[in-house]
């Protein structure tokens, strides 16, 4: 039931009108609700979850509003203003009256279970009074810690701690939002002066509310009363300078210290805040100011004589990052000119970076002297010898073939922090300035966490975009004396809101700069669309780690096969098999592999060559279609990748909704989450089962950890009696069960991900395929069967899944010799990939089911839409104007929103994807992909409305945390309300409803605290810190006593402080920050734990780039153990894996494990694991 509430406070939110009306609810016990409210309206909406409920409130406080001049008294008054409560006409939304009937049954549910249930009341106060903000860093003074101030800005207003921030109003109009999960500790104090002093780990979010009136009426103008407040850079002039490296603010409190104390102190038992201690320190102010520090700093390292860029960047990065202030910077200097002449500018400025993560973060739990500068510099000669080590290695480089050490930037709404240099994967302009790879720079935007800045309806982002991100695209900005200016960026990352920069330089005397090298690349100057411009000089910036130059005149041009407007070998050519067998001898992995599809980069061409075994000689065949821009000589035919294997098909939320909308049956899902969930359960119970996870996984493969594993059981020892084996164990099965639980990810093993390409032998008819892979035992397989399911990804159009015939093809056609693809037929009124979500052959990949179980019962007409037409600005195009495409593309991309809007609308209508709304979002989510190339932005006004309420399969999940004692915990699970979810303004409060369709079951089916009590329940451990490697030492020393190893024990140390020191720089280097680093389990199986339970997409992706940082460094090590200075393998490589075995039961590691562990154990592991197999070699 639905009530109107007439003449609320307009100033009211509908978070504030919540809590004013809860009172009156709580008298007459009413507990599930929904409130709706529109700031500036005086209007409400309040939805009861049964009849009775609407019906006993309006019985209570039910009255219409009474004429002018009439003294009936109001019996609700909100801040002192009667509303009149009387029945809505309007439909209650039965998709929230669902997610009400959730609530309600959640309730119960934890009434029952009331250990579970984490929130508790409490009466402490959440709400200060506050004079003033004071901005600066931590110091010591004596010994002792001081806040040292470098910013005030004197104000009246408040300091709430609400359920994810601390809100800091102030009347200047000035917001700052102190997130806590950017908190490190809160610390306050009642005498003398109370405060609250807040230690961030980044820039908090900042907000201009100055002129909400004047925004109010602009916007009402303009139809669009959406935003609240303005994101502003900075709290004024003078804390522009030290926004972005200052991370401590003093919040100081009205009112009288014995008042304050108890309030303050009970903040400590507040549940949800971060960290808060009850403390006395001290102010200072700076003598010096931020901005002449930095200058002073600035005009030094510009001397590029004195001190070379590359150490100069380092430097800065101490500084700019918030590690050093510019004045402990300038300290530190001579000593690292001291470093450099004595090792080297490499060495110097690897001795450098690694301060940037060993430099302690100064607070209450950091000793004055830890800070001083003798021991930065005793940690910096420490450095230099390791990096000396480093450096003489030079079997080091062979890792890093196809790989750049670029430097990057992230710029934010505060600040500009610097990273690396750190592996890039070749493109075009790194392998054409092979030798000035330090004139190139990747620049990423993003907010204060790393993320996009997010779309939010009651923010205005525009100073952000249009002011911060603009002026950074346009005007450049400065690092170590040396300029960077926009030079241009590929299609993934202009997705990822990355780009590249340049600063100039000399090559074979002449000067390169940015629109110099721009027209090196080719003619772009017949492109008059600015998206399309950057797109096509984009691909010069796409990934290919490997280039083969081939001989003038073997590239010819061929005719596209066309039928009308359809062109059926888009994006794709042929090569013959003597070129196919040159470009395997110059990739190691090519020769043991064999791909016959590769997807390439040839002077202006892009797209796909697949064998033609018919083409004699040298011939590579390219078809129009692939030639996006003329004017580049360059003859390397450049490989961003092949089809080396066959990818596993995995099933996602939409392709399943898709599915079940055409008449896949329940069971075939149902079957499937059964199947994998088992096989889950089982990973524990047994070594071998344990091994083929990890196996299949690629967990530890550089490593030899599940053949480790295999091994254990074999010589009679335990792995489930090791603690750090049952957690990496424990911790990669949970992160499985979470994907499967949260993104509905499910193999099919009857499914493949292959490459697609044309039939160009015309032997295929309309509606037919040829597949063919290769299996895990490398036989030739090939697919035949009827309507089998065909998709790409992503698919939101119910037409994007088409059944076809897989068939096969006579032995001697040409067909036969391709491996890891899907040709498609080049017959029929339209070619089958563009009914694929619009798909191509430029290097899409494609999606083939050949499971019986996956049966649809109906089969829709693809989508058709309109092209769209690009923008035309009838001239050149300008660096301004891609500038002004990138930052108009970060601010209007909706296809997250889009795509959203989809899968909720799918899953509320009766018709899922087939209803109009959710066809239109599928259209509209073209409009959206093809932004990047049209420059034509989707119409968000056309966006269908939608009911608040979610499906509970959207929900976010469960976050895991690591203890010391207890290993991997998985979060209790805890009541959702409106009232405990919407506590911040900022935002968006979601209510779930138990979704009835495919998706909701399969969420529920999943018990993630059952699966992970299961798999711990295997577990042997004797102790907290139980370890094998004792045991595996006393087998090893049994088998091996007359082998002398003892002379390898220095070397072996260095061995293990190399891979320590690389490993922690890669947990610090994909942390949020990198004086909190992940975890080194996180780290050595290449998964990041979601910070609020899942996985943002940001998190998965730079999963991948650690892992293969982490793979590099381990294989690095594994190969210093066995292999000598030529690469063979060692003499001496049994006694050098003993010496590094008996090094790690040292335990002397001083290097900190991350996320509260205590020290790094990895290294033992994989020396055990070497020991081991070279023993079974020199034996057997």
């Amino acid at each position: 039931m639905e009530v109107f509430i007439r003449d609320a406070p307009e100033q009211l939110s509908e978070n504030g009108f919540r809590k004013q009306l809860q009172p009156y609810l709580d008298k007459i016990s009413i507990q599930t609700y929904h409130c709706k409210k529109q700031l500036q309206k005086s209007f409400a909406l309040v939805t009861f979850l049964t009849h009775d409920d609407g019906q006993r409130f309006l019985a209570t406080y039910g009255q219409p509003k009474p004429p002018a001049g009439s003294t009936t008294s109001p019996k609700i008054r909100l801040l002192g203003t009667p509303i009149y409560c009387s029945v809505s006409y309007k439909q209650v939304n039965v998709h929230l009256l669902r997610s009400l009937a959730k609530e309600e049954k959640d309730r119960k549910s934890f009434s029952k279970k009331p250990a579970t249930l984490v929130k508790s009341k409490t009466s402490t106060a959440k709400e200060f009074g506050c004079s003033s903000v004071s901005c600066g860093i931590w110091t010591y003074e004596n010994s002792e810690l001081c806040f040292l101030r470098y910013s005030k800005l004197s104000s009246s207003g408040t300091a709430k701690f609400g359920t994810r921030s601390l809100i800091l109003n102030l009347g200047s109009g000035k917001r700052v939002d102190f997130l806590y999960s950017s908190i490190k500790t809160i610390t306050t104090e009642d005498s003398p002066k109370p405060s609250i002093t807040v230690t961030l780990w980044e820039a908090p979010r900042i907000y201009d509310t100055s002129d909400l009136i004047q925004m109010f009426a602009r916007l009402e103008m303009n139809g669009q009363n959406n935003s609240q407040r303005r994101r502003a850079v900075s709290l004024g002039e003078d804390h522009d300078d030290i926004v972005g490296s200052c991370f401590v603010y003093r919040i100081s409190l009205t009112g009288e210290s014995k008042s304050l104390r108890i309030p303050l102190q009970n903040l400590q038992r507040l549940p949800g805040i971060p960290s808060t201690i009850h403390q006395q320190i001290d102010t200072r102010r700076s003598a010096t100011s931020f901005r002449n520090a930095q200058m002073k700093l600035t005009a030094r390292l510009s001397d590029h004589k004195a001190i070379p860029w590359r150490i100069g960047y380092q430097l800065r990065r101490l500084s700019t990052n918030g590690s050093l202030t510019p004045t402990q910077t300038l300290r530190l200097i001579p000593s690292v000119q001291q470093v450099m002449a004595r090792s080297g500018v490499s060495v110097a400025a690897a001795a450098v970076r690694k301060l940037y993560s060993q430099i302690p973060y100064p607070g209450l739990d950091v000793e004055a002297k830890d800070f001083d500068l003798d021991a930065i510099v005793s940690i910096l000669k420490s450095n230099e010898d390791l990096a000396n080590k480093e450096e003489m290695d030079d079997s080091r480089d062979e890792s890093l073939r196809g790989l750049a050490m670029i430097h990057r930037a992230v710029v934010t709404p505060s600040g500009i922090y610097l990273y690396g240099p750190d592996p890039e994967p070749f493109n075009r302009v790194l392998r054409k300035y092979a030798s000035h790879h330090e004139f190139l720079l990747r620049v990423q935007f993003a907010d204060e966490d790393g993320e996009p800045v997010r779309y939010n309806p009651r923010v205005s982002n525009e100073a952000i975009f249009d002011g911060r991100f603009k002026g950074i695209l346009k005007k450049g900005f400065d690092i170590a004396g040396r300029r960077f200016d926009f030079l241009g960026f590929s299609h993934s990352s202009l997705r990822a809101q990355s780009c590249w920069f340049m600063s100039p330089f000399s090559q074979d005397g002449s000067l390169i700069y940015d629109r110099v090298l721009i027209q090196q690349l080719g003619d772009f100057t017949k492109i008059h669309c600015p998206a399309k411009c950057a797109a096509r000089i984009g691909q010069a910036f796409s990934e290919t780690p490997t280039a083969v130059p081939l001989p003038a005149g073997v590239v010819k041009m061929i005719a596209d096969v066309e039928r009308g407007p359809r062109v059926f070998s888009d994006g794709v050519g042929t090569i013959s098999k003597s070129v196919m067998w040159k470009i395997w001898d110059a990739i190691p992995e090519m020769q043991k592999l064999k791909p016959t599809c590769f997807q390439i980069r040839y002077q202006g061409a892009k797209g796909m060559l697949s064998l033609d075994s018919r083409l004699q000689g040298d011939q590579v065949l390219m078809r129009t279609s692939m030639v996006k821009f003329e004017g580049s000589s360059s003859l390397d035919l450049e490989l961003c990748g092949a089809s080396y294997r066959p990818l596993p098909m995995y099933l996602n939320r939409q392709t399943i909704k898709i599915m079940e909308d055409i008449g896949v049956p329940d069971s075939f899902f149902l079957d499937l989450q059964s199947q994998e969930i088992e096989r889950l359960r089982k990973v524990t119970t047994s070594a071998s089962n344990a091994a083929k996870f990890l196996t299949s996984h690629s967990i530890g493969d550089r490593v030899h950890l599940s053949w480790f594993i295999r091994k254990l059981a074999a010589i009679g020892l335990e792995f489930r009696s090791d603690r750090f084996l049952c957690d990496i164990l424990e911790l990669s099965v949970l992160m499985e069960v979470k994907t499967l639980k949260h993104r509905a990810r499910y193999p099919v093993s009857m499914g493949l991900t292959l490459y697609g390409i044309m039939d160009e032998t015309g032997i295929l008819e309309e509606n037919q395929i040829f597949c063919t892979f290769q299996s895990e035992a490398g036989k030739k397989k090939i697919v035949t069967k009827k309507n089998v399911v065909v998709t790409r990804s992503p698919a939101l159009h119910p037409g994007d899944i088409q059944l076809v015939d897989a068939v096969d093809v006579p032995r001697d056609s040409p067909l036969m010799q391709l491996s890891n693809c899907i040709c498609f037929s080049q017959k029929g009124d339209r070619d089958l990939p563009s009914k694929l979500s619009g798909g191509d052959l430029d290097g899409d990949l494609y999606n083939i089911v050949w499971d019986a179980a996956c049966s649809p019962t109906k089969c829709f007409a693809p989508a058709d839409y309109p092209r769209q037409q690009a923008v035309d600005i009838g001239r050149t195009v300008t660096r301004d104007d891609m500038t002004d495409f990138f930052v108009k593309f970060m601010e209007t991309d909706q296809l997250g929103r889009i795509a959203t809007t989809h899968q909720v609308l799918a899953d509320q209508e009766t018709l899922g994807t087939l209803d109009p709304k959710c066809v239109l979002l599928a259209e509209m989510h073209s409009t959206a992909v093809d932004f990047s190339k049209t420059g034509v932005p989707v119409d968000m006004k056309r966006m269908p409305k939608f009911s608040p309420a979610r499906p509970d399969f959207m929900a976010m999940g469960n976050q895991v945390k690591m203890e010391k004692k207890d290993g991997l915990l998985l979060e209790a699970a805890s009541l959702s309300t409106q009232d405990e979810n919407n506590d911040d303004d900022d935002f968006q409060a979601y209510r779930y409803y138990e979704s009835d369709k495919i998706l909701g079951k399969l969420y529920r089916a999943i018990d993630e605290h059952e699966v992970f009590s299961d798999i711990r329940k295997y577990r042997q451990l004797p102790g907290a810190a139980s370890s094998i490697l004792s045991k595996v030492w006393d087998h090893v020393i049994r088998k091996c006593w007359n082998v002398k190893w003892a002379h390898h024990i220095t070397w072996a140390r260095e061995i293990r402080e190399m891979y320590e020191d690389n490993l922690y720089n890669t947990m610090s280097s994909y942390s949020e920050h990198p004086s909190r680093p992940i975890s080194e389990l996180e780290a050595f199986i290449g998964n990041i734990l979601g910070a609020t339970g899942n996985q943002s997409k940001k998190q998965r992706d730079l999963s991948v780039t650690m892992k293969e940082a982490f793979d590099r460094d381990a294989g690095f090590v594994v190969g210093c153990m066995v292999n000598d200075d030529d690469g063979e393998h060692a003499d001496e490589a049994l006694e050098r894996s003993m010496a590094c075995l008996a090094e790690s039961l040292d335990g002397t590691s001083g290097v900190g494990g991350g996320r509260n562990s205590d020290v790094l154990v990895s290294f033992g592991y994989i020396a055990a694991a070497v020991c081991l197999r070279e023993i079974e070699a020199e034996f057997s």
